[in-house]
């Protein structure tokens, strides 16, 4: 982490990688297909921290609301307090749509940001109102990487403090309604 953290993802080659952890690149590639899959793995431990976080905060709250408003906070704050992990993920040069696709697609990351969609299922029950709730849970993930990159991204704007936008951004997917 700290190599593609410090030099980037172009800039890392497998010799590199492998010279940082005293080993030759043939044991690395014994392991790894290539750099790309190591920084999968890198994505997978951060999502996995900050998930497992989430899970922590919203156990707290004592309301489906509370519990969303808490996640969706606390995801925006993980990243402005780890900016470091999200420039690797997000923001890494040089990483191709297919190299990243394996990786969103994987079913254990989908499964994580399905913390979202469950909160909305708890404030929105009814069976026919599931299909709101997915695109509510897909429009609060984009709200939510939104934020975050516009706050970590362009920092000398006086933006709204995130708490403040946060809760803006749960109010409106929380009263429009939709047709079920």
């Amino acid at each position: 982490m700290r190599l593609f953290q410090r030099d980037g993802f172009e800039a890392i080659s497998m010799r590199k990688i492998a010279k940082e952890a005293d080993l030759t690149a043939m044991t690395i590639y014994r392991y790894f297909d290539g750099k790309i899959e190591i920084l999968s793995k890198i994505w997978v431990q951060i999502f996995a921290d900050l998930f497992d976080q989430l899970e922590i905060q919203i156990e707290q709250a004592q309301s489906p609301e509370q519990r969303l408003r808490v996640a969706a906070l606390g995801y925006v704050k993980y990243w402005l307090d780890n900016r470091e992990h999200y420039f690797l993920v997000f923001m890494s040069k040089g990483i191709q749509q297919t190299d990243v696709k394996g990786f969103i697609e994987h079913a254990d990351t989908l499964a994580r940001f399905d913390i979202f969609r469950r909160c909305l299922a708890e404030i929105f029950p009814s069976p026919s109102a599931q299909a709101l709730v997915r695109l509510k849970s897909e429009l609060l993930i984009c709200t939510l990487n939104g934020i975050a990159q516009n706050l970590i991204t362009v920092s000398s704007y006086p933006w709204a403090p995130p708490e403040e936008i946060v809760q803006q951004a749960i109010n409106g997917i929380i009263s429009a309604q939709g047709d079920f």
